[in-house]
């Protein structure tokens, strides 16, 4: 199959998902091309090496990408991030048709680009799939982005024509076809699909003594949370619980990565006295399963609302696939993966007393007990969650859908 990927995203920014499908369907034979943006998340600028273009061609790891001008911005200011979406998709309108070539199927990332993927597709006369990997435009309003009222009526309108114009859909949890299917979607456009963790990257590895020395992780349970520091993560929950824990010496909350929040989370630090917190910024991926095997506990946060609780987080596939303890401070999906596979413990999200309640628990275990609910999370993750499994999975719809399946 020759596919398109149309993503606002993609590497060297940490995707994941887009840049791992990309290379994965190559590997299986496909023709694949790639149109996205300038690289700037989660940085609020361009990555070094990169300046803005009306069009740049790159060869990726066998894949061929197009990047299309944009508007830089992963501030919180509302008119940027709009100005930013804006504008690749206005790149996607005016200059994409003029320099792709006709695929067999697009696979399209995310609703942001939906009406563009719709308006290639018609051009060129081809199905599109897209991937839902938030429910809009719930999860804005969830995050604190905006607040109920017009702009968020005309997202939900837009939202919901391009639900009804998409060919088929590609969601990572049941709960979103779930939510789909109450704004309409017929349950048979949409394909499960869940998020993987790349085995080259995220896998269980011996304890390295020398990096812990390095980042100052050693004599220390260290409770880590890695990955985006939004809105939507709710970090304030996490800093108020170090805070109620301060009177343990041993104890340290590793935060791993940047966002729009990072300031912002440890200005609050600083207020409460939490001086049991240690940011190590963005890291290379290629060391995050070193980082993880250092920690005594991986944590996911996300504030509590309805959206977040059909979602299961991209981050809980890796922290499953290296094999530590898992603090799920996530309602409904999240928590019930974690609880029913014994993969670590359970918390109300925005609970500081209850979150610190439990990493106390997870503290008073034996290492082997600890290391027992790791041994279950990479367990659950080998027979659910590998990137072999899954890809399969996605090119069996992506050839259903052009008529290339089996079947067919």
């Amino acid at each position: 199959m020759k596919i398109l990927i149309i993503s606002q995203w993609y590497a060297p920014e940490p995707d994941g998902r887009v840049s791992a499908l990309a290379e994965g369907l190559v590997k299986k034979g496909h023709e694949v091309n790639v149109v996205t943006a300038f690289p700037h998340y989660p940085k609020n600028r361009l990555y070094d090496g990169y300046r803005l273009k009306w069009r740049q061609w790159e060869k990726i790891n066998d894949v061929t990408v197009l990047r299309l001008p944009i508007y830089p911005d992963y501030s919180r200011s509302v008119v940027k991030r709009s100005i930013n979406y804006l504008s690749f998709m206005a790149s996607l309108m005016f200059l994409a048709p003029f320099l792709l070539r006709r695929a067999d199927v697009i696979w399209s990332y995310t609703v942001l680009v939906g009406l563009p993927s719709i308006w290639i597709s018609r051009l060129f006369r081809i199905p599109v799939v897209m991937e839902i990997a938030d429910i809009w435009p719930d999860t804005i309003t969830a995050s604190g982005m905006l607040k109920k009222g017009r702009i968020v009526r005309m997202l939900d309108l837009y939202s919901r024509w391009v639900y009804k114009e998409i060919d088929a859909f590609t969601v990572q949890n049941i709960g979103f076809k779930t939510s789909l299917t109450s704004k309409g979607v017929e349950p048979k456009k949409i394909h499960l699909v869940e998020n993987w963790a790349d085995p080259e990257i995220y896998r269980q590895v011996e304890r390295n003594d020398e990096l812990a020395r390095e980042f100052n992780l050693n004599g220390k349970f260290n409770v880590v949370f890695a990955g985006n520091m939004g809105a939507a993560q709710g970090l304030d929950t996490v800093v108020e619980a170090a805070a109620n824990l301060a009177d343990i010496p041993s104890l340290q909350f590793v935060f791993i990565g940047n966002g729009s929040c990072m300031d912002q989370t440890k200005k609050l630090g600083e207020k409460l006295g939490a001086e049991n917190l240690l940011f190590l910024g963005r890291q290379p991926q290629e060391k995050m399963s070193s980082f993880f095997a250092i920690a005594d506990a991986l944590l996911v946060h996300l504030r509590d609302s309805p959206v977040f609780s059909i979602t299961i987080p991209a981050k809980t596939q890796v922290y499953l696939a290296c094999g530590r303890p898992i603090i799920m401070a996530v309602k409904g999906d999240g928590a019930r993966l974690i609880e029913e596979n014994g993969c670590g413990v359970t918390v109300p999200p925005e609970d500081p007393q209850a979150l610190a309640a439990n990493i106390k628990k997870l503290m008073n275990m034996t290492s082997s007990q600890r290391k027992a609910l790791g041994d279950s999370g990479r367990r659950l993750y080998s027979s659910r969650f590998t990137k072999l499994m899954l890809l399969d999975k996605m090119e069996s719809v992506l050839m259903e859908i052009t008529g290339k399946g089996k079947g067919s």
